[in-house]
């Protein structure tokens, strides 16, 4: 036997399920507390993988590169045009005054250089005859025979010195034009070669006169070698001084030199409408030209060094040398 369930119905106790159950006591689901019920967290979309970005950026790339071929922007392009690029750079650079001027001075060092060595090799082999002569039938290594062999020295280092002078006066523009100076260099330079020569005159040759003639010939064209580097030092390194100069002072209104004159503008052409920059530009040079730091009409490399201070473009300053061409201060004053 089982025991009963009751429920309490107000006063009475009834057997469970013998009553319905009112509208109010039926069961449902409870609703959901707004409070207490978890939030759905927002969807973050998934990071690509390693391999989905370099696929990703390698279709950039191939999309970028078939857009360049369409342009016809290829690699070869942009590799000459980078290149174009830095031949542009070099050759502004080349082409500068000051550039060319240390260019001009290694080049006249080296050759300074050459002429030295073959005036210093002439010399040394010219030593040997002279002693002989100088030596004449004494014994070897006496007290003459060894101060036979500073004959040559003594006439060379005279020769070497008066050069070494001349070359150092002209690279500063200082040329050495009295007579004696040329007389006692010619002197030195025949005397050597005279007592280069003697020894073989008088010295007998196995292969006859046909050998002594080639032997005075060869002693007499090593002191001519000698002669001509001694000639042509000075007057090319005269020459390489000019050039620097040129170079870095021209004259003042001169005409512009073959480093520049690409750069300059025709001076008969109209003047073009100058930009904000180049007004003011033009104010500085016709404020330099009254103050007296420039010349009136100054062209454009005296424009370039004083006024801009050897920087910036050089082709402004033409195009400003041009503009201020006839400019006068008094005549703008009046005005």
């Amino acid at each position: 036997m089982t025991a009963m369930e009751f429920t309490r119905h107000g006063a009475l106790l009834v057997p469970a399920g013998t009553l319905p159950a009112e509208a109010g006591e039926i069961d449902c689901p409870a609703a959901p507390d707004p409070v207490s019920a978890p939030v759905a967290a927002p969807q973050v979309p998934a990071r690509p993988s390693r391999v989905e970005r370099r696929r990703a950026r390698r279709d950039a790339d191939a999309r970028a590169a078939r857009a360049a071929v369409l342009a016809g922007e290829t690699k070869k392009v942009q590799r000459w045009t980078a290149r174009a690029a830095e031949a542009r750079h070099l050759r502004r650079l080349l082409l500068d005054p000051d550039v060319q001027a240390v260019r001009l001075m290694r080049q006249r060092a080296r050759w300074s250089a050459m002429a030295w060595s073959a005036l210093v090799f002439a010399l040394l082999f010219t030593m040997v005859n002279v002693q002989r002569f100088a030596a004449g039938h004494a014994e070897p290594w006496s007290p003459m025979w060894i101060v036979a062999w500073l004959v040559d020295p003594a006439f060379s280092i005279l020769l070497v010195g008066l050069l070494i002078a001349r070359g150092h006066l002209s690279a500063v523009r200082r040329r050495v034009t009295e007579p004696i100076v040329k007389r006692v260099e010619y002197g030195l330079l025949a005397a050597t070669a005279a007592m280069n020569v003697a020894p073989e005159l008088t010295h007998r040759f196995p292969g006859g006169i046909a050998e002594q003639v080639a032997s005075v010939v060869l002693h007499l064209l090593v002191p001519l070698l000698a002669f001509a580097a001694a000639s042509v030092i000075t007057l090319i390194q005269d020459h390489f001084a000019a050039a620097i100069a040129a170079l870095t002072n021209p004259p003042e209104g001169g005409l512009p030199t073959g480093i520049n004159l690409h750069e300059h503008p025709d001076t008969t052409a109209a003047m073009v409408e100058l930009s904000a920059d180049d007004r003011k530009l033009l104010d500085a040079v016709r404020h330099a030209i009254t103050s007296g730091d420039l010349h009136t009409d100054p062209n454009g490399y005296a424009i370039y060094r004083r006024v801009m201070g050897g920087r910036g473009d050089k082709t402004r300053a033409y195009r400003i040398a041009t503009a201020v061409n006839g400019w006068r201060p008094d005549l703008h004053a009046v005005a």
